[in-house]
């Protein structure tokens, strides 16, 4: 099904690289190299490499492990530039009766995700696998975004219980230029996924009830890549042989501050402090048990008393459904229903997750959506930055801090160079 909010007016043509300006009438001469040559500057990366969708290379099963086990490690192999990965995840169980999906099922079958890199640093996570559900939905990669809507969704719940779903991890930040894939050129130093099944036979899982006897569940994953570039195109004319700002790499990492109980807060929170913001969600749960997102979202302060960021205010005196309005029409996300899950055969037009609000600094460019971006807009931080959250919460709780921060290439003494994303503007 279409929907037809997503659909561009006709004869609407969407630019997609930039031409470069004519030569100046009477400006200064082209640089030269040795010998008086002049220099040529290299085409595009992406001229000479093309995009590439590989699987097979990862296919791991759990069988029975109703309280919980890790699956084997994915050292990846050399491909290239890496960009995503992708999952396809499948559960088969058997139950008593008929089960009941959790607010956070089936996504948190995953107690833990994590992706590090070749120095065993987390670029990805940790968390689990509702956090890595919401990075999906939300995080602005994708023309259509929400898992829990597509045709690489399903589920059927009785006495034998399935479900599937699709998952991306993204490397790649924008595509047209492209920015962030991660060389993946060594053998011997590879990238390494980490994934943790969740317990099956309590409702810290994926079930609220009649949870399962006997369970399979399979990961298999998808490595999209660029090969290496040519050196040249058909004319002779150099290119790139990396992507721009090459070794720049996005982080998505979590924090959270506990909610004593009902009444104002004013906190200072630190988590990715010290590195370009791309995107900053908000999880408010309860403190019940299991903690409920619901409860979260009545929780939420309304209005936000003020979100402030150094000597200066991001939010003030903000409404929670202004906040809603903001995130439905930035996300293509219009349903008034929250957690909006597609049924057996049914088409869902996605909607808000309780308990969940975001700040964006990743749409200042196409329709002001969420990915449009030209990375101008990005949050400078430093280590001591200040950042507070000012608002009355409505009970006992925990609230998380999931952080999208940007490392320019460069090194530790890059960090904040965020020309290096932008070429220098």
């Amino acid at each position: 099904m279409e929907h037809r909010f997503r659909r561009f007016p006709q004869g609407f043509e969407t630019v997609r690289y930039r031409t470069a300006a004519p030569p100046a009438q009477g400006g200064h001469p082209a640089a030269k190299g040795k010998g008086g040559q002049q220099q040529v500057r290299p085409r595009s990366f992406l001229v000479g490499t093309q995009n590439v969708l590989e699987g097979g290379d990862y296919d791991q099963t759990l069988t029975n492990q109703l309280t919980g086990g890790s699956f084997t490690p994915w050292s990846l192999q050399a491909t290239g530039w890496l960009a995503e990965l992708i999952f396809y995840v499948t559960y088969t169980g058997t139950h008593a009766s008929a089960p009941a999906l959790a607010a956070n099922g089936p996504w948190n079958i995953f107690s833990n995700v994590e992706l590090d890199d070749v120095n065993n640093e987390a670029i990805f996570g940790p968390f689990d696998g509702y956090v890595w559900f919401l990075i999906n939905k939300m995080g602005g990669y994708l023309y259509y975004d929400d898992p829990a809507t597509s045709p690489g969704y399903a589920f059927s719940l009785g006495t034998t219980t399935t479900f599937n779903f699709i998952m991306r991890l993204p490397l790649e930040i924008v595509n047209r230029d492209p920015l962030g894939p991660l060389a993946s050129v060594n053998n011997t130093a590879s990238l390494t996924l980490k994934l943790i099944q969740n317990t099956t036979a309590t409702n810290a899982g994926p079930f609220s009830s009649n949870f399962p006897t006997a369970t399979t569940v399979r990961v298999r994953g998808t490595q999209r890549f660029y090969w290496e570039p040519k050196k040249a195109d058909k004319q002779g004319r150099p290119i790139q042989g990396s992507p721009p700002a090459s070794g720049t790499t996005q982080y998505w990492t979590q924090g959270s501050v506990p909610v004593a109980a009902a009444g104002t807060i004013n906190q200072q929170l630190i988590t990715g402090l010290g590195y370009p913001w791309r995107q900053y969600l908000f999880l408010l749960y309860d403190n019940s048990s299991p903690p409920s997102r619901a409860n979260g979202e009545t929780n939420w302060p309304d209005p936000i008393l003020g979100l402030k960021f150094e000597a200066n205010m991001l939010l003030t005196q903000v409404n929670k459904l202004v906040w809603q309005q903001e995130m439905a029409q930035s996300y293509g996300m219009p349903s008034p229903v929250a957690d909006a899950r597609a049924g057996a055969g049914s088409a869902v037009i996605p909607g808000k997750e309780n308990g969940v609000y975001s700040l964006n600094w990743n749409r200042d460019f196409f329709l002001r959506k969420v990915g449009g971006e030209t990375r101008r807009s990005y949050l400078v931080t430093s280590p001591g930055s200040n950042f507070i959250f000012n608002g009355a919460i409505g009970g006992a709780g925990n609230l998380y801090s999931i952080v999208n921060y940007v490392a320019p290439g460069g090194g530790s003494s890059a960090k904040n160079n965020t020309a290096a994303l932008t070429g220098g503007q």
